[in-house]
């Protein structure tokens, strides 16, 4: 992969890190670069009597230093790869030295699931250890299973309760109405029901017009609450469904071992990142394949300063094999590999021509998998404009008005600046109430919003 100054500036956590970062971006303020053509290594002058060691793995990007900033990458990272994107003769080639050469060597070794399920598959066991250990885990799950039924017999009068008081009465519960039930629902093992609550509660206290939202997320939870009592009538995947949006997580080496493998060349077309209301640090990446037209989501969480695993930069084409979780409308998956493959032509989207092409398929899609909480999105021929209001606007070529979630200024003028009052291609995110541009599409490339 070519790193472009561009590239490198996506993976700043943050403006100001940003500008420390190109401040770096001088030979004079390191004591000696070097590079083996795989990675970039370094030591960078620090305040203190020690210089701080850098290293930069190409093929991840991956990067360390021994700086004590927590919040990867620092600024000393990408000051070293900004100055290897504009002066890459400045590093001497060399063998790595051994600390370098130990964390390459991490690195490059397998990734952490393949390596979990091949330390799995090489233990023996006897059929008699097999069925003990299938037993004590379907023993385990009834017992969650139990106490998620109690969870939600509770949920059912708390919901019983807000409605016989009437909508409006929920403006002015205190922040203990909320997060009493929220916890209990932890207690039930629930606990995307006990953030679903949480951030229901942020609805009604940061925004006006509160109430549609708020009815119509009380309607999901009646829904998740009568198709747990009638769980028993549903087929064995839409069951499965149910439980991992009530919180059943699955591990992605099992993802990767028991599901079919993809391999396409998988074009990065969207980002999107922040805090939920739990505190972790969230990623969504979407991806599209070039020969399948399949869209994939990459979910990541990170918690407190730890970075992600790997990096993903909007417009860049990985070529790989990737699996998806079990899914009547399969949407998030995980990577089993993955490489940088170079853009040798022009790039094809799929979008719809208008949103009434969009809903129809939505319709359908909910239909299928009625738990499914976003819905990846590309709209040809918008038109943006401001408002009286003074408000962004996107309509299609049939001037309907598409809903937008609230966006930030400078995403509102760099969509209005690149249009120019011509129609533009979008990428986001819809949950069927609202749409988040995260992406300007056209064949020359990407845009990111993010």
């Amino acid at each position: 992969m070519e790193w472009t100054d561009e590239k490198i500036t996506a993976l700043a956590p943050n403006d100001s890190t940003e500008r420390r970062g190109r401040t770096l971006a001088n030979s004079s303020k390191w004591n000696y670069l070097a590079t083996n053509y795989e990675a970039i290594w370094g030591e960078c002058k620090g305040s203190g009597s020690q210089p701080y060691l850098v290293q930069i793995n190409l093929k991840g990007p991956k990067y360390k230093c021994s700086c004590p900033v927590r919040k990867p990458p620092c600024k000393h990272v990408l000051g070293l790869f900004f100055l290897f994107a504009k002066s890459s003769a400045v590093f001497k080639y060399q063998a790595p030295p051994e600390a370098v050469q130990n964390w390459l060597s991490r690195h490059n070794s397998p990734t952490v699931s393949t390596t979990k399920t091949t330390k799995t598959s090489s233990l023996i066991k006897t059929d008699q250890e097999l069925e003990k250990a299938k037993q004590a885990k379907e023993k385990r799950w009834q017992q969650r299973v139990q106490l998620m039924s109690s969870g939600m017999d509770e949920l059912e009068l708390w919901l019983t309760d807000v409605v016989r008081q009437g909508i409006a009465n929920v403006e002015v519960q205190k922040a203990s109405f909320w997060n009493h039930t929220a916890a209990k629902m932890m207690d039930a093992k629930l606990p995307r029901i006990s953030t679903y609550l949480k951030e229901t509660h942020q609805i009604v206290l940061q925004h006006q017009n509160w109430s549609e939202q708020v009815v119509a997320r009380l309607g999901e939870l009646y829904l998740w609450i009568e198709a747990f009592k009638k769980r028993a009538n549903l087929s064995p995947d839409l069951q499965e469904e149910l439980y991992r949006m009530l919180g059943k997580t699955v591990k992605k080496a099992d993802v990767i071992e028991n599901n079919p493998a993809i391999k396409d060349n998988w074009l990065v077309i969207g980002k999107k990142e922040g805090v939920d209301i739990e505190g972790r640090n969230f990623r969504r990446v979407w991806l599209q394949g070039q020969s399948t037209d399949k869209k994939a989501l990459i979910l990541d969480y990170a918690f407190g300063h730890i970075g992600y695993e790997h990096q993903y930069i909007v417009g860049d084409l990985l070529k790989g094999q990737l699996a998806y979780y079990s899914s009547l409308c399969p949407q998030r998956a995980v990577f089993a590999h993955f490489e940088s493959a170079p853009l040798h032509q022009s790039i094809e989207f799929k979008t719809y021509a208008n949103v009434n092409e969009l809903l129809n398929q939505y319709s359908q899609t909910i239909a299928k998998s009625p738990w499914l909480s976003i819905f990846p999105v590309g709209l040809s021929n918008l038109h943006a404009f401001i408002d009286e209001d003074q408000q962004l606007q996107l309509k299609d070529d049939q001037n309907f008005i598409l809903p937008l979630a609230p966006i930030e200024e400078h995403i509102i003028w760099k969509i209005l600046a690149i249009s120019g009052g011509h129609s533009i291609d979008l990428f986001g995110e819809w949950n069927g109430l609202v749409f988040t541009p995260l992406s300007m599409l056209s064949s020359r490339g990407i845009i990111p919003f993010s």
